[in-house]
């Protein structure tokens, strides 16, 4: 049996209030070279929301990467790294009891977001991502760029 695929995922989610748009980036690593970027941006979001739609944008190619191209012998070992405890606090505790709750926090408002905590729950079991925080504009070379990605997203729309 070979050595874990070691697969790294960088994502950076924004919001630019002044326009009311978010942006949001990823990079993907296989084995510490770079696989692929990506990005996108969206009118009336929110930062969370970006940030969502970064990690799980990153998780779906990765995704339809392996079902095209991946032998079924490989195994992967994938870490997203992201700065945003919020992401990391509700796919690791906060989830289940969302789910506990049909999705209606404590304070009796629907948890914002619920397809695109459900979509990325789906898929960071389905490969068991560690997830990892990373501290925001600390010179982390992935999360930079992840979050250059994000930025250049909304500017170039601009």
């Amino acid at each position: 049996m070979s050595a874990p695929v070691q697969i790294h995922i960088y994502s950076d989610g924004g919001y630019f209030e002044k326009q009311d748009v978010g942006g949001w980036g990823a990079v993907i690593f296989k084995q510490e070279q770079e696989l692929q970027r990506l990005s996108g941006w969206q009118k009336k979001s929110s930062s969370l929301e970006m940030e969502l739609k970064a990690a799980l944008n990153a998780l779906q190619q990765l995704n339809n990467h392996n079902r095209l191209s991946a032998p079924t012998y490989l195994i992967y070992q994938i870490t997203l790294f992201t700065d945003s405890r919020v992401l990391i606090e509700g796919l690791s505790q906060k989830i289940k009891h969302w789910r506990k709750n049909n999705w209606i926090h404590k304070s009796g408002n629907p948890i914002k977001y619920q397809s695109l905590w459900e979509a990325l729950d789906t898929l960071t079991q389905q490969y068991q991502v560690s997830l990892k925080w990373v501290k925001g504009h600390n010179g982390n070379y992935g999360n930079t760029l992840a979050d250059q990605l994000a930025r250049e997203a909304v500017t170039e729309r601009l």
